[in-house]
């Protein structure tokens, strides 16, 4: 399928960019890797007139190491992140959520900030233009109704980054950068939880940086994630857990955040709170596994049938939640 007609921007420094946004701000596309947009604009589901490239913006790159952080740039790879020894050692989940995104060379294509910054999906909602004809028009597309959920007020298309659970697993922060402004919100306050806008970030913001607090002391981290197939596939159900543990050996502090469960990725609150004070044993990561199950979301609106999804969320949970104790165990 052949792009539609757009012109074609790409500033140099940031600034620029940024000037470029408040210009075009209701009609410009950003794209960095494109691995999300180019489809999209081939599927017609958006038509900007303006197209701005942002790879090549040498401060949008770089994982640096600060005395109290990590920051990551919005432009990093997501190849560089899964071959990151630092990420490796200290934050794996985020490096194993980088390394399941895709294929190498996508996530060589794909970057950090286009991966969290996807739109959420639906089956309904992601296909061409002419299969959209024959459909009604959808929450999503500015209708009245939605075609998975009947009679329903409200869109269920799904939210299916990788990295995002991963790095709301770390109370990871992100940096939005207008023309005389910036600011700095935890992740988990980027999604808005509705399908039809799922992203809070302004038409002319532009996300520049990742910012991942240091750990101290025993802690460890995993994501584990379900697809149809293993190399390329967006999840259909994922998890990533982070715990870590007082001086007495029980969890001194805990994170269940679950994806493709609903319009953006879920902390589990419950099980976080029901963690805390224990011993990291099996019957416990069991129970806060069922909370995230209570809390997911089953539509038939993607590969798999809802209610299987749905029940695979508590699987996955579980196994990251293991993972993360197993990776807890190994940094001691």
């Amino acid at each position: 399928m052949k792009l539609p007609p757009f012109e074609y921007l790409e500033p140099s420094t940031v600034l620029e960019a940024l000037s470029m946004l408040d210009t075009y701000r209701n009609t410009v596309q950003i794209i960095a890797g494109g691995t999300e947009v180019v489809n999209r604009l081939k599927l017609r589901l958006i038509s900007p007139d303006y197209i701005m490239n942002i790879k090549k913006l040498p401060d949008l790159g770089g994982i640096v190491e600060h005395e109290q952080s990590i920051v990551i740039g919005a432009n990093v790879s997501l190849n560089e992140i899964r071959d990151s020894s630092l990420l490796q050692d200290k934050y794996k989940a985020i490096a194993e959520a980088a390394f399941q995104v895709a294929a190498p060379p996508l996530a060589n294509m794909g970057t950090i900030g286009g991966n969290i910054l996807q739109n959420t999906r639906c089956l309904f909602y992601n296909q061409s233009e002419i299969v959209l004809k024959g459909l009604g028009v959808c929450h999503k597309r500015g209708g009245a109704s939605c075609l998975a959920v009947r009679d329903s007020k409200r869109c269920f298309s799904v939210y299916q980054g990788d990295m995002a659970p991963a790095l709301i697993a770390f109370a990871a922060q992100c940096v939005l950068e207008k023309s005389g402004s910036r600011r700095t919100i935890p992740i988990i306050d980027l999604f808005t939880g509705m399908g039809t806008q799922p992203l809070s970030i302004e038409n002319n913001e532009l996300l520049t940086g990742i910012i991942i607090p240091k750990q101290n002391g025993a802690y460890g981290s995993a994501y584990r994630k379900l697809r149809v197939r293993g190399s390329i596939d967006y999840p259909l159900a994922s998890a990533a857990a982070f715990l870590a543990l007082s001086a007495d050996g029980k969890l001194a502090a805990s994170r269940l955040v679950i994806g493709a469960a609903g319009p953006a990725p879920k902390i589990v609150d419950r099980a976080s709170a029901a963690l805390l004070g224990k011993l990291p044993e099996a019957a416990d990561l069991k129970a806060a596994a069922d909370m995230a199950y209570e809390l997911s979301e089953g539509v038939d609106n993607l590969a798999l049938p809802g209610d299987y999804r749905r029940k695979m969320v508590r699987v996955f949970a579980q196994r990251a939640l293991q993972g993360a104790r197993t990776d807890m165990k190994r940094g001691m």
